[in-house]
């Protein structure tokens, strides 16, 4: 795993839970968001992972991005590396997917996760944990 070194001194939070595929189909395959809005600030996400109760294919990826009218995609995983029980880390090559890691998002926005097709197969939760900070 790529270890980033911050810039100046920033506070590491972290959002996790669950959610169920419903919640990741909703909105027409936007999601669900998981980090509300945060007004005058961006969101930089760091690191996380997902995991899946089950074989999650079906869709191409499921991918967590800022909730903004054209999202940036902050990382995706192909549902490839979405197995029952395996937990999909950033920055594994095999199934990962992210440009924007480390990089802030859309000013003003939180985060949340969809998918790239309403189908995960045989999952019926994704457990999630991300890491970011939020800057002014």
């Amino acid at each position: 795993m790529a270890y980033v070194q911050f810039k100046q001194k920033k506070r590491m939070k972290c959002v996790r839970g669950q959610l169920t595929v419903a919640q990741v189909i909703a909105n027409t395959k936007k999601g669900t968001i998981i980090l509300p809005d945060e007004k005058g600030r961006k969101i930089t996400v760091w690191d996380g992972w997902l995991r899946s109760d089950g074989n999650a294919s079906g869709a191409t990826a499921v991918v967590v991005t800022d909730n903004a009218a054209t999202p940036i995609v902050a990382f995706a995983m192909a549902v490839g590396g979405l197995t029952a029980a395996t937990v999909a880390r950033v920055g594994v090559a095999t199934h990962y997917t992210g440009t924007t890691i480390g990089q802030p998002l859309t000013g003003g926005k939180g985060l949340r996760i969809g998918c790239t097709v309403q189908n995960l197969a045989t999952t019926t939760v994704l457990d999630y944990c991300i890491f970011y900070t939020v800057e002014s």
